[in-house]
């Protein structure tokens, strides 16, 4: 070991330090010199550029505190924090504006699926009297189901009166003879939900039978000690109302010597939804069968619920040419249709049905008619919820050809009127109208499927609209159950069209089939995969997609031959449908209709083999071409777009 200590660095002079003295024998004590004598060291000189090295730390503090060091030092920790403020605040900026995922709208099981109407009186007679019952529609619930179509609608199946008409109703909490019983009612509902469906029924709160005990016990007096005097429109003074049928809406009661209101048959006499009575009984009809476990109701001839409060004459109509004051059309009917308290009476059935929601949602649907605004309406009244589904029945009545500009305005009218959270409808078939086989021809009827099926909204078919039935032949009243849009539900080459599980019926059904079926029936269709049946499966299983069940909408090419149109949504795969709704063949560039279409796509479907694309074809979405009333599906994956 040196006897010289080396140079420390330090930067101010140190206290000399003691020498080192070793007694000589103390051979512990010798260092390297072997025993010589201890040379002083020299004293520390201050480092260069190093003034503070070895000050003690109360002389560092205060030297320290000096206002240049402490300038310094905030200065710095300034430039710090501004600097992790800067960051900060560029990454929130980021997150904020940068293209992301979204959180897709929640949607419910009748918003997903495709619903079916069935006229019960015409679908499968069980028992062979002839009449279709609630057996047979059980009996062919794996068929509605295959087809993709999970909710049943049935039209009206409560005891009614001997009356000609479905809505004659003497018991609202009893199944009608006709179409079985109770028990058979609770087997379909059971087996539809251990298949995964939902079940509609009818609710008819307007008016019932006069044979009703309601109007029966009305009718006895309008003294004050009956309870059900004000159950009923009655007045001692009739105004010039008509009923749709273009008869007076009076007939006097020959009992109590007033006239009780009918704006449908004289037989149906209107209820008075004014009275809570009334409004109490009709709840209690709800609560029943929700109880039971259905899963909605389709309000019929809702907007006649409420009268003029004063029975005030109707004014002429100022948009119908009608100059016949017996007729309907000739008055404006503001005294007797779609009054303010319709929609009040909706809201509070939404509730009532909500509060039955809790494991699966119940919901309401009404047979809304008028203008776009009063229609909108149904799904709302002044902040108040109404009913889940105002049937869009606005394409009901086009016969023939309704082209591109057609059919764009009934999309794009209903979508951009419809109320912010609320959902589409598209009736295609209904059980007071003529058939969508008896309207168009299957090459536009392919083409307007492909349309309603795959833009947002649920799709309404009505029972044998999936092998295209037509209407029959019938003369009979307009109120009447035989109607044209009636006719036995066709499912099989042989007597009457299979519509009794027997071998054929032994009372002759109730209305005749017509031998449309030996060319046209569910069996034989199913066999074919360019059927229409096959068509339409395809179309339900295609709207199952994803994108189709939460993406958006958007036109892309509109014009007077093609309707056109994108589903898509972040991180899932895009879609194109494109439809020629003329008879000329089309060519247009699609790539440049939308931001998100891709140049290059994979054909997903078409509406037949006629189409000059195959199925999984690789297509330059750039130069498409299809022929009359062809349509083309194709598809892209998703790409992220840059900032």
């Amino acid at each position: 070991m040196d006897k010289m200590s080396s140079y420390s660095g330090g930067s101010s002079p140190r206290s000399k330090p003691e020498a080192d003295t070793y007694e000589k024998g103390d051979n512990s004590s010798y260092d390297d010199n072997y025993g010589a004598e201890a040379i002083e060291e020299p004293p520390e000189t201050p480092a260069l550029g190093n003034p503070f090295r070895g000050m003690e730390k109360e002389e560092l503090i205060r030297h320290s505190s000096k206002p240049f060091w402490w300038r310094l030092r905030m200065m710095c920790i300034s430039v710090v924090l501004l600097g992790w403020l800067a960051l900060l605040i560029t990454v929130v900026a980021l997150v904020l504006i940068y293209p992301r995922c979204r959180d897709p709208d929640m949607r419910s099981w009748w918003q997903n699926e495709t619903m079916y109407r069935v006229y019960v009186r015409s679908f499968s007679d069980s028992n062979g009297d002839g009449i279709g019952d609630l057996k047979g529609l059980e009996s062919h619930l794996d068929h509605i189901r295959d087809l993709g179509a999970n909710t049943i609608s049935l039209s009206p199946v409560y005891q009614s009166d001997d009356i000609d008409s479905d809505f004659n109703v003497i018991d609202h909490m009893a199944i009608d003879r006709n179409y079985g019983n109770m028990s058979d009612f609770e087997s379909l509902l059971k087996a539809a939900h251990d298949r995964g469906m939902h079940l509609l029924m009818d609710f008819i709160p307007n008016h019932t039978s006069d044979l009703h005990q309601w109007f029966i016990n009305s009718s006895k007096t309008s003294d004050r000690d009956n309870d059900f005097r004000n159950f009923y429109v009655w007045t001692d003074t009739p105004t010039n109302w008509r009923s749709v049928y273009n008869n007076g809406s009076w007939k006097t009661s020959d009992v109590r010597n007033q006239a009780y209101l009918h704006q449908f048959l004289p037989s149906q006499p209107d209820l008075n939804l004014r009275s809570s009575q009334v409004q109490e009984k009709l709840e209690e009809i709800l609560k029943f069968w929700l109880t039971k476990g259905v899963d909605g109701f389709y309000i019929r001839n809702s907007g006649f619920m409420f009268e003029d409060y004063d029975l005030r004459n109707e004014k002429k109509s100022s948009t119908n040419n009608s100059s016949d004051p017996t007729e309907y059309s000739y008055y404006d009917h503001t005294m007797t249709y779609g009054l303010s308290e319709v929609y009040d009476m909706l809201s509070r059935w939404r509730t009532l049905v909500e509060e039955f929601s809790n494991t699966t949602e119940r919901i309401l649907m009404a047979d809304a008619r008028g203008n776009m605004d009063m229609i909108m309406t149904y799904y709302g009244h002044y902040d108040r919820d109404g009913v889940n589904i105002a049937l869009n029945e606005v394409f009901l009545p086009e016969h023939g050809i309704c082209g591109a500009p057609c059919v764009r305005k009934y999309i794009t009218d209903w979508l951009s009127n419809l109320p912010k959270h609320h959902w589409a409808n598209w009736v295609i078939g209904a059980d007071d109208s003529a058939r969508l086989g008896s309207r168009f021809n299957e090459s536009y009827i392919r083409a307007f499927l492909m349309t309603a099926m795959l833009v947002p909204g649920t799709p309404i078919i009505y029972y044998g609209d999936e092998i295209l039935m037509t209407d029959i032949n019938v003369t009979s009243e307009s109120w009447t159950r035989e109607q044209s849009m009636r006719g036995l539900m066709q499912w099989e080459n042989k007597t009457d069209g299979g519509f009794c599980s027997a071998r054929s019926c032994s009372s002759s059904p109730w209305l005749p089939a017509d031998g449309k079926f030996r060319t046209n029936n569910v069996k034989d269709k199913s066999k074919f995969a360019g059927s229409i049946i096959s068509y339409f499966k395809n179309l339900t299983s295609l709207r199952q997609e994803r994108t189709f069940l939460i993406g958006e909408f958007t036109t892309a090419i509109t014009d007077d031959s093609i309707f056109s149109f994108v589903r898509e949504f972040d991180g899932l795969t895009g879609y194109l449908i494109a439809i020629n709704f003329s008879h000329e063949e089309q060519t247009r560039d699609f790539y440049t209709s939308h931001d998100s279409i891709e140049k290059a796509a994979t054909v997903e479907f078409t509406t037949g083999n006629d189409v000059s694309y195959n199925m999984e074809d690789n297509v330059d979405t750039r130069s498409i071409t299809l022929g009359g009333f062809q349509g083309v599906v194709v598809s892209w994956d998703y790409v992220a777009k840059e900032l």
